[in-house]
């Protein structure tokens, strides 16, 4: 079985780095590919195939609903989870709508392992 992928798309690379760092801990079976903005997420899915995805909502250019919206149309079974501090009930609504999930920050352990969980990703 090929080795699953988790796309963290975050411009700070703090958050990416304490993201990578619970995954890498709980599941290191998962390869992690990263990027800094949303450009450079969409490139990274021509060349990896991912099945999660966790993207910041405010970088600059693309924000990570828009991403989110990408990713879904271009891979369907994608898990897609917008990362945010923006924890306004609005900003939730349109990620449940989109059928992605919602996790607010400073991400924890348990977000990510009942992220992993939910699709399969166990340890």
């Amino acid at each position: 079985m090929p080795q699953q992928a988790i796309l963290i798309v975050d411009d700070s690379a703090l958050a990416r780095m304490m993201v990578k760092n619970v995954i890498s801990q709980e599941f290191p079976h998962w390869q992690i590919v990263e990027a800094g903005n949303a450009e450079d997420g969409l490139n990274k899915l021509k060349t990896h195939p991912i099945s999660v995805a966790l993207i910041d909502f405010n970088m600059p250019g693309m924000n990570g609903i828009d991403l989110a919206a990408k990713l879904l149309e271009s891979n369907p079974g994608i898990s897609v989870h917008l990362v945010t501090a923006n924890i306004q009930e609005t900003m939730r609504q349109r990620a449940e709508a989109m059928g992605i999930g919602f996790i607010k920050k400073p991400v924890s352990k348990d977000d990510i392992t009942r992220v992993m969980g939910a699709i399969g990703g166990g340890k």
